[in-house]
């Protein structure tokens, strides 16, 4: 990591992963629910 990267920066940085693992596993999930209604009808 870069050290030169301001705090603020790095707090948003952060932030950002955290909003797209947040979407990402709610979009896997969603898919997996969809999944499993499919082959369990």
């Amino acid at each position: 990591m870069n050290d030169r990267v301001g705090g603020g920066q790095r707090v948003r940085l952060v932030v950002s992963w955290l909003v797209v693992s947040v979407l990402l596993g709610y979009g896997v999930v969603q898919t997996l629910i969809t999944a499993a209604k499919l082959f369990t009808q």
